[in-house]
């Protein structure tokens, strides 16, 4: 296995750990499971998602472009930073706008960037969410230069560990037209680390 597929199969396993911890937790504390919290009495936190957030993200890319190698591997390594708004509607839904830059472990690419909306459905600490958008990503391999710009839509999940801290973890599916007739196709599987400024836990 090579380096790059090593870090592709790592975020997709942090991927899905992140998804599974993140179920089950939010099972034990908001399902009747026999806990402390089923308890008369007991008073379920609010936790609540408005507010800015700021955070870091790490995984791979996956190449799906018909008919050429768009980057040096099938699968490379991405890390990059995310930023946005949150706003809770009511106990369960939450919409947002996100932007983020990635960074790419590929000599013909310069960045990933993307500028999305989000769907959110929201069970305690616990944050699924649909999004969708805008995608640009700038190629370079000596010859040809050129920022392309297209769509990207994906699915993720978050989960608040402490305070104004969420883990979570997504998946993105990108499509761009490019002037030379390739049109790139790639997705990305990466895991989250955001810092939440103002939202209540």
């Amino acid at each position: 296995m090579t380096p790059m597929n090593k870090w592709a199969s790592a975020a997709l396993s942090a991927l899905a750990l992140v998804a599974s911890v993140s179920f089950a937790n939010a099972a034990d504390v908001y399902e009747g499971d026999g806990s402390i919290k089923d308890e008369p009495g007991y008073e379920t936190p609010y936790i609540g998602w408005t507010g800015f957030y700021i955070g870091g993200n790490i995984g791979g890319i996956f190449d799906e472009t018909d008919g050429v190698d768009l980057f040096d591997d099938d699968a490379i390594f991405a890390g990059g930073i995310h930023l946005g708004y949150n706003k809770q509607l009511s106990d369960r839904f939450v919409v947002g706008l996100e932007g983020d830059v990635s960074f790419l472990d590929d000599d013909n690419t310069d960045y990933l960037s993307t500028v999305r909306a989000r769907l959110g459905w929201s069970r305690g600490p616990m944050l699924a969410y649909i999004t969708g958008g805008a995608a640009f990503f700038e190629f370079d391999d000596g010859v040809i230069n050129d920022v392309d710009t297209g769509y990207v839509a994906g699915a993720g999940l978050e989960y608040k560990i402490k305070d104004n801290w969420s883990v979570g973890g997504e998946a993105l599916y990108y499509g761009f037209e490019d002037s030379t007739g390739a049109d790139p196709e790639f997705w990305t599987a990466r895991a989250r680390l955001t810092y939440h400024l103002g939202s209540r836990y």
